[in-house]
């Protein structure tokens, strides 16, 4: 049996480039650029920036349009049937109550009362109770209770 087969008696040999021509002294590669009077030059980068407004001081606040709408809406809507009850939690013995109105939503607690401070609850209403085992939100208007909201 033979073998017979094609190629050289040892591995390819790497050739290297044509060494690049050596840089003359005094000799620059590129040309000066002159400026072209029919060109206009581009703005340097402190240029740009400088000129950008610096923004916001609360990056993550809302638009001041959309706080003018917001207490637009809010003193609008002033029916008590807005409140919806999300849910009741107690920690460490003390209840809270997690409500929406309108567009706003958040904890409330025994004896918090609506108004700018505390949007998510209609301005004049008051926490009387909440009932973390029934899952039940009292709340009351000078003095007289409303209908409870359950969950």
């Amino acid at each position: 049996m033979t073998l017979v087969g094609c190629g050289a008696d040892g591995p390819p040999q790497a050739t290297e480039p044509p060494a690049r021509e050596a840089k003359q002294d005094g000799v620059d590669a590129l040309p000066e650029p002159t400026s072209d009077p029919q060109l206009i030059p581009l703005y340097r980068p402190d240029q740009v920036l400088g000129s950008l407004p610096r923004g916001r001081q609360d990056p993550f606040a809302p638009p001041p349009e959309a706080l003018v709408a917001a207490q637009a809406e809010s003193a609008d809507s002033g029916a008590d049937g807005d409140v919806a009850l999300m849910g009741v939690s107690s920690v460490g013995g003390a209840a809270q109550a997690f409500v929406s109105y309108g567009s706003h939503s958040g904890p409330v607690a025994l004896g918090d009362e609506g108004g700018p401070g505390l949007p998510w609850l209609p301005t004049g209403v008051s926490v009387a109770d909440v009932d973390v085992q029934r899952g039940r939100l009292l709340l009351q208007r000078d003095g007289r209770p409303l209908s409870p909201l359950q969950l």
